[in-house]
């Protein structure tokens, strides 16, 4: 399974975090660490795009009271015999709308409709193309439906991995790519995948041999709320959107209240981002979601001045000057354990005030044995768990008693 740009897709987890920074989304293996460099690299050579706000959300399933406005763009609207999903600004740069029709299982599709898909719901058979649909899908109790994945190496899930090592649910990719011919034999109702907008893209072959894919824009939205947001739309072919609101509203009440707790503190400490790769050191742009989450912690990030959304590719030396500056620094590479780590990615670290003082972490505390990072999984779903862990680094004395769920601060 990538993880989108932080799971690309569940294999490019994808290109995986791409959620952090490019900004986020699919990450593993090679795919994964492809995915997370081609997800930052795409991200950062595209301009930055306009969000485009979704309809309101009109469903006899949301029943329980919404917290806050509708931030995602997707919208859901409820028909007579039928509910209408729209997912608008998939990718950097999307100017199509992907409509899809659900109808209830035992009648006939509407013929009036025009619609790039039309599904019976709810839903049986599911596979999954990115980790980060994962969390949704789990808690409003489908797992079971989950019948094929993208990479199975990279997923973190308990749950999950327990279906995949009993022959429940199989890998579907050969080669880091689609196995067409095992995708048609899984006779799937949907395939949730995700779109960049380049020849990296695998749903359109998928379209091309019939198979029903439905595209999910979580990766592409900057605000942490709107990406958890998503949930929602995935909710919908399981005619559970109620359950899923019920959450989505517990989470913004919490995520709404940490933001309040971190604006109370006197100092926002500067915070660098990742680390380099073959030379180029590529971090979140300023108004990226990585810069959200940071700037709602209550830290500076050092590229905060910067207007663009996706990842900006630089020289070591450009970044160094400002790192100088910094007083924590996260994620500086992936699997580094100790400072030492970090030390040996090049000699000039050394002279980093933020790496003599040890305030360095890594979101790698929840991994499974084979290397599956719960942050490029289930950080998507529940900002509120990364924002908590953030304040606590930046601000420790608002947060004393806190558990990390996703970072882990390196030592000697």
């Amino acid at each position: 399974m990538t993880s989108k740009p932080g799971n690309l897709p569940l294999s490019i987890s994808i290109l995986a975090l791409r959620w952090e920074e490019a900004d986020m989304r699919r990450i593993a293996g090679i795919f994964f660490s492809m995915f997370l460099v081609l997800f930052t690299l795409f991200d950062l050579q595209l301009p930055s795009s306009q969000h485009v706000s979704a309809q309101p959300i009109s469903t006899k399933q949301v029943t329980s009271p919404k917290v806050g406005a509708q931030r995602a763009s997707f919208s859901i609207e409820q028909k007579k015999d039928y509910k209408l999903l729209k997912a608008y600004n998939l990718w950097p740069g999307a100017s199509s709308t992907k409509t899809y029709v659900l109808y209830p299982k035992g009648s006939k599709a509407p013929r009036d409709v025009t619609a790039d898909l039309a599904i019976a719901v709810p839903v049986q058979r599911v596979v999954l193309y990115s980790t980060t649909y994962i969390p949704a899908i789990e808690a409003i109790g489908e797992l079971d439906t989950v019948v094929g994945v993208d990479n199975a190496a990279y997923i973190y899930n308990p749950a999950l991995r327990a279906q995949i090592a009993a022959g429940k649910t199989i890998e579907t990719s050969k080669n880091w790519m689609p196995d067409i011919e095992r995708l048609i034999m899984l006779k799937p109702d949907i395939i949730f995948n995700y779109g960049i907008g380049n020849e990296w893209d695998t749903f359109p072959k998928m379209q091309e041999d019939g198979l029903p894919v439905a595209l999910i824009g979580d990766w592409n939205e900057q605000d942490p709320i709107a990406r958890a947001q998503w949930a929602l739309f995935i909710a919908a072919f399981f005619d559970k959107e109620s359950i899923a609101q019920e959450r989505l509203d517990t989470i913004t009440k919490a995520y709404e209240s940490l933001r309040s707790l971190a604006l109370s503190a006197s100092k926002r400490p500067k915070v660098l981002v990742n680390g380099p790769f073959q030379g180029i050191w590529s971090v979140s742009g300023g108004q990226s979601y990585m810069a959200r989450l940071i700037k709602d912690a209550g830290g500076e990030y050092l590229w905060a001045d910067n207007k663009d959304t996706g990842a900006l590719n630089l020289s070591v030396e450009a970044v160094f000057e400002r790192a100088l500056g910094a007083d924590v620094w996260l994620n500086p590479v992936s699997g580094a354990k100790r400072l030492s780590d970090v030390r040996a990615m090049d000699p000039r670290f050394s002279e980093l005030p933020v790496l003599q003082k040890g305030q360095v972490w890594n979101n790698d505390l929840r991994c499974s044995p084979e290397g599956g990072n719960d942050y490029f999984e289930s950080a998507v779903m529940n900002p509120h768990l990364v924002l908590s862990d953030l304040i606590a680094i930046l601000h420790p004395e608002l947060l004393p008693n806190h558990k990390f769920t996703y970072y882990n601060k390196l030592n000697e």
